[in-house]
């Protein structure tokens, strides 16, 4: 319990009225300034006793779509014998603070507050701390008690359901996709020969045991089928059309994800830790995370990332004639290669490097409309 900036501006100014009528003799100051001190007693008196709240929060849902809804319930109960007068909630929500008033509540009663989470931006959303409040009529003595739990909801981005994704796979003209292993290659199914396939994966204790050709299908498990990469360069991208490429490279990999094709997601702009304490950081996670940034180079990417999966995605704003170049190397050894490129307001018209598929949109379901197309 305190005193407010009210309450020492009136201990002040009636100390200073009572040494004035005591001195000088002045009745009609002497008298203001004993009222000064009795209204702060009063005060005092008012808000001695500290609430007495068990405060509980839960968030539902705890993980959301941007721009989906979610709500903070908040449950009071008192545990004091007296029935506390009216109270002042505040919030702590997402850095601002929100007020809403508790009204009194006896030992056996519950009262409960909701309110609605703002989830137009993507990351961690947070609710609390919290600090329950108890002021006289004239804020001159204050009473507060923290509660320092906090409650927090994800806000992932919007995904658009898109259909399969081209991989770059080549089809057998007399059977099923045949897997090529072109590196370090794992076990991944039995399935019965087709015309085409190779007779050394032949598996031969199961065949003679079904009595039919069966053979083993192998995938690579160092290559990924499909490379995403999210131009995250503030030179390149504005905030609101970030957001839309951010959903945009969301949906693709769910996309690849439900078609059982391996993922790899690059950053052009730093922020590319994949792992975390020797656990591999999930893709929605590191997209609902990432942001934009002043530093990254395109260049060093392609360098460093050029080939090494079957289809390449790469997702950015509008990008200047000096990332051409470097473009066009990333996109080399691809199978396909696509530059998506998100503008809400377009300067001049796209142009893609040879060999890249090039689609342009302003935004997130426009995006879905074209990769419908391909």
């Amino acid at each position: 319990m305190r005193m407010t900036r009210n309450g020492r501006s009136v201990l002040v100014v009636s100390l200073g009225l009572i040494g004035l009528g005591l001195a000088a003799g002045m009745r009609g100051a002497l008298l203001i300034g004993v009222f000064g001190l009795v209204s702060l007693a009063a005060a005092w008196l008012l808000v001695a006793e500290v609430p007495q709240l068990i405060v509980s929060r839960s968030v539902t849902p705890n993980e959301v779509e941007r721009g989906a809804p979610a709500e903070v319930r908040l449950t009071f109960s008192s545990t004091g014998r007296r029935k506390p007068r009216p109270m002042t909630i505040i919030e702590n929500v997402a850095g601002q603070q929100k007020a809403a008033t508790l009204p009194a509540i006896s030992g056996d009663q519950t009262h409960e507050l909701r309110y609605p989470l703002l989830t137009t931006r993507r990351g961690l959303v947070s609710a609390g701390p919290m600090v329950v409040r108890r002021s006289d009529p004239f804020n001159l003595v204050r009473a507060e008690r923290r509660y320092g739990d906090v409650s927090t909801v994800s806000v992932r981005p919007r995904r658009y359901r898109l259909r399969m994704l081209p991989s770059g796979r080549q089809r057998d003209l007399e059977g099923p996709t045949r897997e090529r292993s072109e590196g370090s290659s794992s076990f991944h199914q039995l399935r019965l020969y087709v015309p085409g396939d190779d007779l050394r994966r032949i598996h031969w204790k199961t065949s003679a045991r079904t009595g039919e050709l069966v053979v083993q299908q192998l995938v690579d498990t160092t290559r990924p089928e499909v490379v995403v990469v999210l131009d995250n360069r503030s030179a390149v991208i504005t905030e609101e059309d970030f957001e839309s490429a951010v959903e945009a490279a969301a949906s693709v990999i769910l996309a690849a994800e439900n078609s059982g094709f391996p993922t790899m997601l690059v950053f052009v702009g730093d922020q590319n830790v994949v792992d975390l304490d020797g656990r591999p950081i999930p893709h929605l996670d590191r997209l609902t995370a990432v942001s934009r940034t002043d530093s990254g180079s395109l260049l060093e990417l392609a360098n460093a990332t050029s080939g090494s999966g079957r289809s390449l995605v790469f997702l950015t704003g509008e990008i200047g004639a000096a990332d051409f170049a470097a473009l066009s190397r990333l996109a080399r050894g691809f199978r396909l290669a696509y530059l998506v490129s998100i503008v809400e307001q377009r300067s001049a018209p796209m142009v893609a490097p040879p060999g890249m598929r090039s689609i342009a949109c302003a935004d997130g379901p426009e995006f879905a409309a074209h990769w419908a197309t391909l």
